[in-house]
């Protein structure tokens, strides 16, 4: 390893239990007490405090196999509430990045930031500080992994999670081994599972294991260009964009009806909402597509039989219209439909994905005005809420919507739902 003066440093900056510290921020009362947030249709459990663990709670179990256990406990319970994630998340990224000329955003609740302009010896105060302000201009407390690249940042930070610690920094060489050590091959950013057994049938078991292992060509084969990026990453040199690992290769969008659905009009309507979500994420990531796929399906756990269709199409060219895809997905669930069925589920895929500008233009197809188009589309729909210009297909009313009983007020977005306060 090179002097450390020349190395990068990285930390990421996480959002302890976002969804959670979301729902506790206009309600005080609930710190230190057990909540959970749950998926769409409050199907399962997607976030949860501490407390919450401590009773024996778990990510993404059923809410229905739990429902003893949180009433034992009294452990409230929230439906998902993206909006206002959403609006908490832009606030805290808005403020690293007055803070930190180098900030990427990660995901909703995690940003990278690159603080190498910062002498060496400054980073132990500049973490805290960093902390401490977010945490009280924005009310959502953070945690801070470090380390010499995005992945030894990420590491840090899961570490510093097992520890119950506020910040962990693996910038020094004897901290780093040990972490490394006992890190398994699986939860290093960018390995999972799947690539895991490939690196244990060559030796490796632990990140340590794989940063030092000599052979890079079999490391290539294995893994590609990419793993041999992993692997610096691993030894401290950065040199992973987050485009590298993270870029969809499929992208989809599915739910669960709020009750059945027995019309092909309302299937029409749920489908052309999923599409258009679909569309935004896809667009967001600067890509496009050229392949559609439709899933229909009933609850499995009725009486009677089951019964699930799909079906797939390959577009001529490749998209991000919202306005074709819409046209394609209503025109399959035309075909897929079956009378008397109830409905219970209905997804959208998107796949044969591309990078946008690095494909064949189509002579007659996607012009500069479509694009105009979906760009104002995006631009109106986040700042004033996902859904608020939406086409025609996606309908009004949206009976077959996904309950959301537990469903926290709109204290941000909407003036009907602003906290009262009385003074007698």
């Amino acid at each position: 390893m090179s002097s450390t003066s020349k190395l990068e440093r990285w930390a990421i900056l996480d959002c302890n239990s976002f969804y959670c510290s979301c729902e506790r921020l206009f309600r005080p009362h609930l710190r230190d007490k057990p909540i959970v947030v749950l998926s769409n249709n409050d199907g399962c459990i997607i976030s949860l405090s501490k407390e919450a663990k401590a009773v024996g709670l778990k990510m993404g179990e059923p809410i229905f196999e739990v429902r003893t256990l949180i009433r034992r406990h009294r452990v409230q319970v929230f439906s998902s509430h993206y909006l206002l994630y959403g609006n908490l998340s832009r606030r805290v990224m808005g403020l690293l990045d007055q803070l930190n000329p180098d900030v990427i955003q990660y995901s909703i609740d995690e940003a990278f930031i690159n603080f190498s302009h910062l002498p060496l010896g400054a980073e132990a105060p500049w973490a805290l500080e960093l902390r401490e302000r977010v945490t009280r201009e924005t009310g959502i407390p953070v945690s801070l992994g470090v380390g010499h690249s995005k992945t030894l940042a990420k590491i840090a930070n899961k570490e510093a999670k097992k520890l119950g610690l506020k910040s962990l920094s693996l910038t020094e060489p004897q901290v780093c081994e040990a972490v490394l050590k006992r890190t398994p091959l699986e939860e290093v950013w960018g390995i999972g599972p799947g690539l895991s057994v490939r690196l244990k049938a060559l030796g490796m078991q632990s990140a340590w294991d794989f940063s030092q292992f000599e052979n890079t060509t079999l490391i290539r084969k294995h893994l590609g260009i990419v793993g041999e990026r992993m692997q610096a990453e691993l030894r401290g040199r950065s040199c992973i964009e987050l485009g590298e690992i993270e870029t969809r290769k499929m992208i989809s969008s599915t739910r669960s009806f709020g009750k059945k659905v027995y019309s092909c009009r309302e299937l029409q309507e749920a489908v052309a909402t999923y599409v258009g979500f679909a569309a935004e994420k896809l667009r967001k990531q600067g890509s496009v597509t050229r392949g559609v796929s439709v899933m229909l399906r009933s609850n499995p756990f009725d009486d009677g039989p089951y019964h699930r269709r799909e079906d797939q199409r390959i577009l001529p060219f490749y998209t991000d219209d919202t306005l074709l895809l819409t046209r394609t997905v209503t025109e399959m669930v035309a075909q897929l439909f079956k009378e008397g069925i109830g409905y219970k589920k209905a997804g959208v895929f998107l796949f044969d994905l591309a990078d946008k500008g690095a494909y064949q233009l189509d002579l007659f197809h996607q012009t500069s005005e479509d694009s105009k188009l979906m760009g104002v589309l995006d631009k109106i729909n986040e700042r004033w809420g996902r859904g608020t210009i939406k086409t025609a297909a996606c309908g009004t009313l949206q009976d077959w919507r996904m309950l959301c009983e537990k469903k926290s007020s709109k204290t941000q977005t909407s003036w009907s739902d602003l906290v009262e306060v009385g003074a007698d």
